[in-house]
């Protein structure tokens, strides 16, 4: 797992602040924890790329006010015309709670069901977990090498240590379809449209 450190300088809440800073090319955001008061920063706008911008799951070190916060990023909101980071909004966490997120789902390797000429249907591209921080992994790879036709990976496949899989045990993360064979009947209606 990866860790970003963003440096932030402390900000004053506010409408008419937040849009100097965004003038600026800064980003207004909040850090929020449980058990402490909400921490008002910007950082700037190229900055947060990295965070905003990922197919990974990735904590965040928030340097502000000369204390290194560890964080998550929970919500960013957008300008619905030009797309521009307006807000974000960062939340505290600590080493051994679990939270709860979102992990990638990567497919690696070439599944039988393939090679015998089957295709295959990535159906689940995130899947909810509650897990540690500080151990969380950026994404989780499933290994296809082995599902022939027919078969699929669901997440009750999955047992990765520390990691708690919230979504129903049945949801399919990846399935291998056998090809649809016309039959003689739907070739003929097919000709007669031709």
């Amino acid at each position: 797992m990866s860790q970003i450190v963003l440096q932030a300088e402390p900000r004053e809440p506010g409408q008419t602040g937040a849009k100097q800073l965004r003038r600026n090319d800064r980003v207004p955001g909040v850090y929020y924890a449980k058990g402490q008061d909400p921490v008002h920063f910007s950082v700037q706008k190229l900055a947060l790329r990295p965070v905003v911008y990922t197919a990974e799951a990735k904590t965040v070190r928030l340097e502000v006010n000369g204390k290194g916060l560890l964080c998550v990023l929970k919500d960013v909101m957008f300008d619905p015309v030009t797309d521009k980071i307006l807000h974000v909004d960062l939340l505290g966490v600590a080493a051994g709670e679990k939270i709860a997120v979102e992990i990638p789902l990567h497919i690696v390797g070439l599944s039988i069901g393939v090679r015998d000429g089957g295709s295959l249907e990535h159906v689940m591209h995130k899947a909810h977990v509650r897990v540690d921080p500080t151990i969380m992994p950026e994404h989780i790879d499933i290994d296809v090498s082995n599902l022939v036709k027919g078969a699929a990976i669901h997440i009750s496949d999955l047992n990765i240590p520390g990691v708690e899989f919230t979504d129903r045990q049945d949801a399919v993360i990846v399935a291998c379809h056998a090809p649809k064979v016309a039959t003689a009947e739907e070739t003929a209606e097919a000709a007669k449209k031709a």
